[in-house]
């Protein structure tokens, strides 16, 4: 059993969905961009930014 992730999108490592980029998973455009919350900052979208400051709010109180 495999613990990792492979994109049906991602050919010979260019994202066929982004102009044939390099694949970077979380950029913009990406399936996974605005779905879910990545440890590195500028790849999370503005609405998983808030949702992720939310519940740090709610902890604090």
């Amino acid at each position: 059993m495999s613990g990792s992730w492979g994109c049906p999108r991602e050919i010979k490592g260019l994202c066929s969905k982004v102009k044939d980029l390099p694949c970077d998973p979380g950029m913009k455009g990406c399936v996974l961009y605005g779905r879910f919350a990545f440890s590195v900052d500028e790849k999370n979208s503005p609405a998983v930014k808030r949702k992720l400051k939310d519940k740090k709010t709610e902890k604090g109180q």
